[in-house]
């Protein structure tokens, strides 16, 4: 990858200069502590320390957006529509970024089909539980758990959508769970009895699947009692071992185990910082409904866990302001595909 160098020919406002230091994550820039920005419109918050999420969420509206620097704060329970995003789940050498983790248990419940919730780019170490849930976006996360909040037995969640992240435990239940979309993920100890559509996905059934259809996806077992049956279907898959499709599937393979598809990983042991490269000889001759390889690193959206938002690697300011409080910037950024 490489830098783009942003020369600003144009003093910009000290408030914009504020937006982009904050979406980089830069602690240094900011009194060397956890920070979340909060924007609303022109205008533009900024809470420090370990509740900062909280404090800037409670300070939220509608379609604001909340951006918060790499290490760790408490989470909060949402039930508006915004757009909340982090430095990234993982140490990013090219930009010098640490990974923003949210700790603790949280509620998700925001049913407007209007705004989205729209989160990229955070781990969570806790629970998190959708109680109604409509239109979600996530993109780039990794998540502990992700699941249904067990007390109210009306909890639902309709066309949400995963792009890039990645679940460890995951229960997308039948009845709860409908019009999902996971692409580019890798899904581990998934209960998947719900409506999913996964493209280009690594997923690892801990239940069977009876409403799911995979499109070039890698499809394991926990258990040799697992499986896609029913109404699942399964396209250009590679199941593991041979008795994972019990539905329908076309242009399918099986092997026996990880060790025949993947370069280092055998499935013994899971890890967000585990790459799901697929051996060459596998990578090169069998191929997706779109001609490229199966797996994360396949289809529309390769799998890449850096943020789609700019990530600030080098500034120069002027000492002072102009009269009419603009500062002078010189920014140099990095972004997803550069």
């Amino acid at each position: 990858m490489k830098a783009k160098v942003l020369q600003f020919g144009k003093a910009i406002s000290a408030a914009l200069f504020v937006l982009l230091l904050s979406v980089a994550g830069l602690k240094n820039a900011l009194a060397q502590n956890q920070v979340a920005t909060l924007q609303h419109g022109d205008s533009i918050s900024v809470f420090y320390g370990t509740n900062a999420l909280i404090a800037a969420y409670n300070a939220a509206d509608t379609c604001d957006i909340i951006t918060l620097s790499d290490g760790t704060f408490t989470g909060v329970n949402i039930t508006k529509a915004i757009t909340l995003r982090g430095a990234g789940c993982v140490w990013d050498s090219i930009s010098a970024s640490f990974p923003t983790i949210v700790s603790g248990n949280m509620s998700l419940n925001v049913v407007s089909e209007e705004n989205s919730l729209t989160i990229e780019g955070i781990h969570f170490t806790g629970e998190l539980k959708y109680q109604n849930l409509y239109y979600p976006r996530f993109f780039k996360c990794n998540f502990d758990y992700w699941g249904s909040n067990s007390s109210n037995n009306t909890s639902t969640m309709d066309y949400a959508q995963f792009v890039n992240c990645i679940l460890n435990q995951v229960y997308f239940y039948d009845s709860k769970v409908s019009n999902t979309t996971l692409v580019n993920c890798v899904v581990w100890q998934s209960s998947i009895t719900g409506s999913v559509n996964a493209y280009n996905s690594i997923v690892r059934l801990s239940s069977s699947a009876g409403k799911m259809n995979a499109y070039n996806c890698i499809i394991s077992q926990r258990q040799g009692s697992f499986i896609m049956n029913g109404n699942s279907v399964a396209y250009n898959c590679i199941g593991i071992p041979t008795t994972v499709f019990q539905g329908q599937n076309f242009g399918c393979m099986t092997v026996n185990s990880y060790a025949d598809v993947f370069e280092t990983f055998d499935g013994s042991e899971f890890s967000y910082l585990e790459k799901f490269l697929l051996k060459d000889e596998i990578a090169s001759s069998f191929l997706g409904t779109d001609g490229t390889q199966v797996g994360i690193y396949g289809g529309t959206a390769p799998y890449n866990p850096r943020p789609g938002h700019m990530v600030v690697k080098h500034c120069n300011v002027a000492n002072k302001s102009t009269v009419d409080g603009k500062l002078s910037v010189d920014i140099e950024v990095y972004t997803e595909n550069e």
